[in-house]
């Protein structure tokens, strides 16, 4: 992936989203680049304890600054509210902090199980929408989605939303025999 883009990975076990997620955080780390991942459906340490199976070094880079592992507490609710211009600027405020301590670049991934748990749908497809539109922050992101949970949500046109708001989708898992993006 490049700076800019914008996609959607759709998944049914986390051994899968880790597996698609963790490869493409390692391969920027691999390049230079730092990396964010926002949990909502694992915790910070179920999250951590995965990437050091799968052979990130999660201890050298957090000391470094190029991972950081968050809770999604501390970065689409605070305040307790979740704001959309301030996620934003958030997102943008860490490429800065990222390119300025002398990494080429960012990768983030964000799990969005947080926006269905505490019924925030709808701002999460308008906070889709907004990113899709205006991000010039000049990082690439996946934003990762349980199709169990958009399932239970039971709106057909919720899939679609997602999709249109994103540059790129991805589907993760058996069901597909391998991952395949479109």
């Amino acid at each position: 992936m490049k700076p800019r883009d914008h996609a959607i990975m759709f998944y049914s076990k986390n051994e899968d989203k880790h597996q698609v997620l963790f490869t493409y955080l390692q391969a920027g780390l691999n390049q230079g680049q730092a990396a964010a991942y926002i949990a909502s459906e694992e915790s910070t340490d179920e999250i951590k304890h995965a990437m050091k199976q799968f052979g990130i070094d999660v201890g050298s880079l957090e000391k470094t600054g190029a991972l950081r592992v968050i809770n999604y507490k501390d970065w689409y609710l605070t305040g307790g509210s979740f704001h959309i211009s301030k996620t934003i600027e958030m997102w943008r405020r860490l490429y800065e902090e990222s390119v300025a301590k002398g990494f080429k670049g960012l990768r983030v991934t964000g799990e969005t199980e947080c926006f269905f748990k505490n019924r925030m749908v709808k701002e999460l497809v308008e906070y889709e929408k907004a990113l899709h539109r205006v991000l010039d922050v000049p990082m690439a992101a996946i934003c990762a989605y349980n199709t169990d949970t958009i399932a239970n949500e039971g709106k057909g046109e919720l899939y679609l939303d997602l999709i249109k708001a994103h540059s790129t989708v991805i589907f993760a898992g058996p069901e597909t025999g391998a991952v395949k993006s479109y």
